[in-house]
């Protein structure tokens, strides 16, 4: 898959640089991790940092998962500036289903734009009862991520999802849920996992498997911040 070579910023330095610039745009971005390691802080760091950089662009929101926190959106966006607020479309899908159509009828997104959707597995993994029905999820989920990895390309926009987790069995390890089709659509992906110090996280870079060192971040008042000692 041919992909674009420019990258949006974060505005976490050593992030930036352990991704080699940033977050691809025109491709699909993932960040998993398990609940409350700062998937939806990161996301939303990024998102205020790139709308301030760059005044033409907006995002797009999908909270997946309803758990969007109104006032935390604000206290991240304040830092950057609180008139950002207005170039966030924000919508909330209720069901796997209407996660389909509001994929399908996001508003038209241009070169410079950001989707992000948190998480994609939300709904999902609520859909996989049985055996048939986990098929059936599986290839509407594959027809998802592919059609998002065509959107980004010829839009020229940046996809950034959310990924939840599950244990491996037998260990004390994670991965992400549908880690097979997410590994194979997303360009970049980055664990976050927590530390003894409660407020930092590691950021972990596992797509493309480079030897980059795990860095460390602080998640603050602000979104998510290089490490604060």
């Amino acid at each position: 898959m041919s992909r674009g070579k420019t990258r949006i910023s974060t505005g976490i330095p050593s992030l930036d640089n352990l991704l080699g610039g940033g977050f691809h745009s025109q491709a699909i971005n993932l960040i998993y991790g398990e609940a409350t390691s700062g998937k939806t802080t990161l996301s939303l760091t990024t998102v205020f940092h790139h709308l301030s950089q760059r005044a033409s662009s907006k995002a797009v929101y999908l909270d997946i998962d309803n758990k969007l926190n109104a006032s935390r959106l604000e206290q991240i966006a304040f830092s950057q500036g609180k008139q950002l607020l207005s170039r966030i479309q924000l919508f909330t899908p209720e069901s796997y289903s209407m996660q389909s159509d509001a994929l399908e009828n996001v508003p038209e997104l241009m070169a410079g734009d950001l989707l992000v959707i948190d998480s994609i597995t939300g709904l999902y993994r609520g859909e996989t009862e049985d055996a048939e029905k986990t098929f059936k999820v599986n290839k509407e989920l594959n027809r998802q991520l592919g059609y998002l990895s065509e959107l980004a390309e010829t839009r020229g926009a940046t996809i950034l999802l959310t990924g939840q987790v599950r244990s491996i069995l037998d260990t004390h390890m994670v991965e992400p849920v549908a880690q097979r089709l997410l590994r194979y659509w997303s360009e970049t992906i980055i664990r976050l996992e927590k530390t003894a110090q409660p407020s930092n996280r590691h950021a972990i870079l596992e797509k493309p498997e480079e030897s980059r060192a795990p860095i460390i971040l602080t998640i603050n008042k602000t979104g998510m911040t290089e490490e604060q000692r």
